[in-house]
């Protein structure tokens, strides 16, 4: 049941690749039996044994002569411009990412829609609501196609860092010290909920919402296939949103992965339209989501209401919603509240002064 998956589920490349480089930096004798040549020091091999090695190793990695010569050019090109592998990073991505959203959303179908679909008074958040089966085949279509893109986009980001190209990703806990570790988790998950929260009120501008947005909200009572079926411009931005703390902070591998999953995880159930809650407290449960999906203009956050609240824009049941009424008018002063606070300040200080 992972999220919008990467946008959601392309990550896999990137989060196996993150987590295999962290285990492979780690001092425990017991990987070596689990990750071959980890734990074979050279220095230790008489001169036969490790000159033997090291040519199986250039070999295997495809570092000899005669291989970069075997290589098809677009291939060597890549491998020059430190893209070595790239096509098996992408087929990984995207395949890994297809295979685990029919597997998590086909799940989620066959549980609710099928099996209790007579009953949906019982699980459902619109129990008065299904997607017509014209709107139920085309976010499968474009949320397969989404999948697959941004598995691509995830496999050459993995390919990027496996090759040892710059990033700013570590793996070792203590390399910065235990404290920024765990201070790292809060702050990357802050820094996603907050650039998916204004980048999705930005979405909602009638221009932005007319020729980007829409797309995705074509499924007024969506089920988990539509947690990625939106146009492919969103898909481009949630992508290089999320990679940010890969190139710009110290950002241990753990932290990212186990940040990324979770978003991933709770996206995918928040676009399910089965009411489920969360064990976290600061995670809301699907029919928040589900109401952004029906009332349009409202509910802009996913991991956490807080910002919703900050702003202002968490449904009310005194407030008219429609796909067509937007918070324009108000736009600017739902994203800078301390202007609202500023003018109110200024207000009281007039009326003290005039008393």
């Amino acid at each position: 049941m992972f999220n919008n998956v990467l946008t959601y589920t392309g990550n896999v490349a990137l989060v196996s690749l993150l987590i295999y480089k962290s285990f492979q930096s780690m001092d425990m004798p017991w990987l070596d039996a689990i990750i071959p040549m980890r734990g074979i020091d050279l220095t230790e091999l008489d001169p036969q044994a490790a000159s033997n090695l090291t040519c199986t190793i250039a070999i295997d990695n495809g570092t000899s002569a005669d291989s970069d010569q075997m290589l098809p050019e677009y291939l060597q090109v890549l491998k020059g411009y430190g893209m070595k592998d790239w096509l098996l990073h992408v087929a990984y991505g995207a395949g890994s990412s297809l295979i685990m959203y029919y597997t998590v959303c086909g799940y989620l179908q066959w549980q609710y829609y099928y099996k209790q679909r007579h009953e949906p008074h019982k699980w459902k958040c619109q129990p008065e609501r299904f997607l017509t089966p014209s709107n139920e085949r085309h976010e499968i279509i474009v949320g397969t196609m989404n999948i697959l893109f941004s598995g691509s986009l995830s496999g050459t980001i993995s390919c990027w860092i496996g090759n040892g190209n710059y990033t700013t990703v570590y793996f070792k806990p203590d390399e910065q010290g235990y404290i920024y570790f765990f201070l790292s988790i809060p702050i990357v998950f802050l820094y996603i909920e907050a650039s998916a929260y204004y980048y999705h009120r930005l979405v909602h501008f009638p221009i932005l919402y007319k020729y980007i947005h829409k797309h995705h909200h074509r499924y007024h009572s969506p089920t988990a296939f539509s947690a990625v079926a939106m146009s492919p411009i969103e898909i481009i931005f949630f992508v290089m949103c999320f990679i940010v703390p890969l190139f710009t902070i110290p950002v241990h591998a753990w932290v990212f992965a186990g940040n990324l999953m979770y978003i991933n995880y709770f996206g995918m159930l928040d676009h399910s339209g089965v009411m489920l809650e969360s064990w976290f407290p600061w995670q809301p449960n699907s029919k928040y989501h589900d109401d952004h999906h029906r009332y349009f203009h409202c509910n802009f956050g996913f991991n956490t209401t807080l910002f919703d609240r900050i702003h202002d824009t968490l449904r009310r049941e005194e407030r008219e919603y429609g796909e067509d009424i937007f918070l324009v008018v108000n736009f600017f002063i739902h994203v800078y509240p301390w202007y609202k606070l500023s003018k109110l300040i200024r207000s009281r200080s007039c009326m003290r002064y005039a008393s």
